[in-house]
């Protein structure tokens, strides 16, 4: 790392202060300022955090010369909408996942970053988590032989409300952008795009998908069998089967977690896996280490993979309000 980078936060809500909390590991990541539409929660967001600005508006902020790297945390639907007006401020980029609402939006947004020059990623946390690229790493290294089957589920009892964003159709609301998107990212890390998709979906009063079942097939003939819900606790771990067992990220598989093998002889191994944090440190690195390199997107989460999660998010909820 060869520079000290001075972070912007726009927005002040709770994935804000998740992320805030991990910066604090990088001695390069100097926690700069933060913007929200109401100057008094950013104020109090600064004075919590240890933040050196606090400003009442994005624009603002986004003024602010020595300002470097703007991490988005505002609802789904505002994402596109911010980001471009990050990137248009010539502010490099990490934005909270979803990365849009739809394909469309996605692909204006790398668009722009190509356009500007300006760094664009993702905030998909899990991909530069310790245990999932150990994950990742023990299937293709042959662990469990050739694997066969992806399980992995995501679920918890959120009583319903219609105010409450995840039942909101308005804020981009929905089992599958804001908890299913770990499943299928994982799906897609593993074993790529898939080739046919089939989904199940059941609706809240809203609208919105409440809980939703995805079956992916991949080009290796791999399965993926994939669960959201906000109506239940499900076991919230990642299993990969394969011909000589299954490796197992234990819950919740999408943060920093603990990894085993266990092979068709009923041994059980732990896997090593090193980690610090809580987490967000990895993703806010892997963003200054690209910086440092003059790139404007990541290597290992290029604008591309991100495009291709949204055309396959944006698959799956059709499928899933289809089959209210």
């Amino acid at each position: 790392m060869n520079k000290t980078y001075k972070w912007g936060i726009l927005g002040a809500a709770r994935i804000a202060q998740k992320f805030a909390e991990g910066l604090k590991l990088l001695p390069n990541a100097e926690r700069y300022a933060v913007a929200s539409r109401s100057w008094e929660r950013a104020k109090v967001f600064q004075e919590n955090h240890g933040f050196v600005k606090a400003y009442g508006s994005y624009e603002e902020m986004l003024a602010d010369p020595e300002l470097d790297i703007v991490y988005i945390a505002t609802t789904n639907n505002l994402h596109f909408e911010h980001t471009m007006m990050c990137l248009e401020a010539g502010k490099a980029v990490l934005c909270e996942k979803p990365f849009a609402s739809d394909l469309s939006q996605a692909e204006q947004m790398v668009n722009k970053s190509r356009e500007k020059n300006v760094f664009l990623m993702e905030a998909l946390w899990s991909r530069f988590i310790p245990s999932m690229i150990q994950f990742k790493a023990q299937v293709e290294s042959g662990a469990i032989q050739r694997p066969l089957l992806l399980q992995c589920n995501f679920g918890f009892i959120s009583p319903f409300d219609p105010y409450n964003r995840i039942y909101d159709p308005a804020l981009g609301g929905g089992s599958i952008p804001d908890i299913g998107i770990y499943p299928i990212f994982t799906a897609m890390y593993l074993f790529g795009k898939p080739e046919k998709i089939e989904v199940m979906s059941v609706a809240a009063p809203t609208g919105t998908d409440w809980t939703t079942s995805v079956l992916f097939k991949h080009k290796k003939k791999e399965i993926s069998m994939l669960t959201s819900s906000f109506e239940m606790i499900l076991d919230n771990e990642a299993r990969v089967y394969g011909e000589g067992g299954y490796l197992k990220l234990h819950s919740m598989f999408h943060m920093p977690t603990r990894l085993t093998l266990r092979t068709n002889d009923g041994r059980e191994t732990e896997i090593p896996v090193n980690l610090s944090g809580n987490g967000y440190n990895y993703e806010a690195a892997e963003v200054m280490d690209c910086l440092d390199k003059g790139l404007i997107e990541s290597p290992d989460l290029p604008h591309a993979f991100s495009v291709d999660l949204m055309r396959v998010l944006d698959e799956v909820s059709r499928k899933a309000q289809k089959s209210f």
